[in-house]
Order: structure tokens, then C-alpha cells, then sequence
């Protein structure tokens, strides 16, 4: 069986955080949703779809349907949904795509219980927009180039953050991680709601322990937080670095597409949707 691929929307996020690049896979040939993993205020999981496994890539999406729920709660329940999903549909091996918190959710899920044998075993990260350490950086203003050669060490680390370090012996050994970053022109080092500090942390986080680690970062109007997982260019990208074998993915990639006026304002208007 081919590893199962599970997409997580972020906070206030739902269907469509990551029906886009569910659909953008399937239209391409690369995978084949078989069924959505929805989960419950109270923690209940209620499968619904084919539910056979055996397909080319099968795809799971992922709904909280409290999509407001504090981290450490949906991290939990995406682990009780990984057991169910070795135990009762025999997935032993997963990816991972998340939007927002809910790369937050998979990073730090596979942090915790990485040790856990009642789990799939990761192969891959996809983490858009992750707020890795929280909104720390979110004001810091530096060009692009200055920005790449920075160390992907905050400065100053959140307690969660810290949190989360302790933890990184754990991770699962053998996963390569991509990670996508935006940056909107015309304002700070953000995407308007996760600084690029913070998203670009999680190679210092999984420092020594991932097998791969690369990164694309995309400034202008398209670096927009609620963009990113809208992005065509992410997409190819994303299925390449899943499912092609014969892609190459350079270590660092920048698309600058200039951000107007309307959207600016628009973004402004969005503050409350940033899953």
C-alpha cells in the first residue's frame, strides 16, 4: 500500500483550506481522495467516503469541527486519528500537508508521540504558513536577500516553542520536510498573519533529526497567508515533492508577484481567516 497522505486545515480553516490542493493533486493524476476524517468537539471521529485504502496515493482530509480549538487539543486528536488509522484501516505509512496551525498540528504531533508504535510512520511534511513560534518576528523588516541568509533560529524563542525543542529526539527518523513561506511586499517580514521568522523556524526545530529539509518562498501577492494554499505554483511543488520520484526541487525557490492596492485592503478586511 502506498502511504496515505492526511491534510490539515488551520485555525477557523475547513474544506476548502485544503480542498484546493486536494483537487489540484487528483486533477493532475498524482493521488485519490477516499475519504474525510472529521473530528468532533468532543474528540469523536466520523469516517466517511470509500474508505479503500488500496488506491494510488490515497488521500485523507482532515476537519476539525471545532476549528477554533486551542493547539495541544487538535495535536491530540490527530493522534487518536492516526491509531485509528493504522489500527482499523492499516496505514502504516503516512504524509503530511498542513495549512496554517495545522502544519503546527503535524509537526508537533509527530514531536510528542514519535515514539509511538500504534502510529503510521511519517514519510513526508508539507508545512504552508506554519506559526512555528507563535507571532514572534511579525514586525521585523528586512529585503529578501537579507532575509534568506538568515539563520532559521528565532531570536527569541516562545515557551511553547522551548516546549516543543525538548521534544525533538522523538521525532521520527527519515522525514523530509518541505516547507512553503510567504512574505506580502509592502508590509513587514509577515504573510499578514505569520512572520517569516516564525514559519522558517521549523528547520531549527528539526534540526539533526530530518532527512531533508527544502523551502520555497513567495513574496508579493501570492505570499498572502490565505493565498498560499490557493497557489498553483504550490501545488506543482507540492505534488512533485509527494508523489515524483524524477522531480528535483532546488533548496530555496522566490516568486515575487507584486501586491496591489485592492489587495491590500482586502487583506485587512480577512484578519479573521487565517485557516
Amino acid at each position: 500500500m502506498n502511504a496515505a497522505t492526511i491534510f490539515v486545515h488551520g485555525f477557523n480553516g475547513g474544506v476548502d483550506s485544503t480542498g484546493h490542493m486536494i483537487s489540484a493533486a487528483q486533477h493532475a493524476g498524482w493521488a485519490k481522495q477516499v475519504m474525510t476524517a472529521t473530528i468532533t468537539r468532543y474528540g469523536r471521529i466520523s469516517i466517511t467516503g470509500s474508505e479503500k485504502m488500496d488506491v494510488k496515493n490515497p488521500i485523507i482530509q482532515v476537519l476539525f469541527e471545532n476549528n477554533r480549538a486551542p493547539e495541544f487539543v487538535q495535536i491530540n486528536w490527530l493522534h487518536s486519528l492516526l491509531i485509528l488509522l493504522k489500527r482499523e484501516f492499516n496505514v502504516m505509512e503516512y504524509n503530511g500537508v498542513g495549512h496554517s496551525l495545522g502544519s503546527n498540528d503535524l509537526v508537533n504531533e509527530a514531536l510528542m508521540y514519535g515514539d509511538d508504535l500504534r502510529v503510521p510512520k511519517l514519510k513526508k511534511l508539507v508545512t504552508i504558513a506554519g506559526p512555528f513560534n507563535g507571532l514572534r518576528g511579525f514586525l521585523h523588516a528586512k529585503p529578501v536577500p537579507a532575509l534568506l541568509r538568515m539563520d532559521h533560529r528565532p531570536t527569541h524563542e516562545t515557551k511553547h516553542f522551548k516546549r516543543m525543542l525538548k521534544y525533538r529526539e522523538h521525532f521520527p527518523k527519515g522525514v523530509q520536510l518541505f516547507n512553503v513561506v510567504g512574505k506580502v511586499e509592502g508590509y513587514f517580514d509577515n504573510d499578514c498573519f505569520v512572520s517569516v521568522n516564525s514559519a522558517r523556524s521549523v528547520k531549527y526545530l528539526l534540526h539533526g533529526v530530518l532527512k531533508d529539509y527544502r523551502e520555497l518562498l513567495i513574496t508579493g501577492e501570492e505570499g498572502y497567508h490565505c493565498s498560499l494554499n490557493h497557489n498553483p505554483m504550490v501545488f506543482n511543488a507540492m505534488n512533485d515533492f509527494l508523489w515524483n520520484d524524477y522531480a528535483t526541487l532546488p533548496n530555496m525557490q522566490t516568486r515575487n508577484v507584486p501586491i496591489s492596492t485592492e489587495q491590500l485592503n482586502n487583506n485587512e478586511t480577512l484578519a479573521t481567516n487565517a485557516g
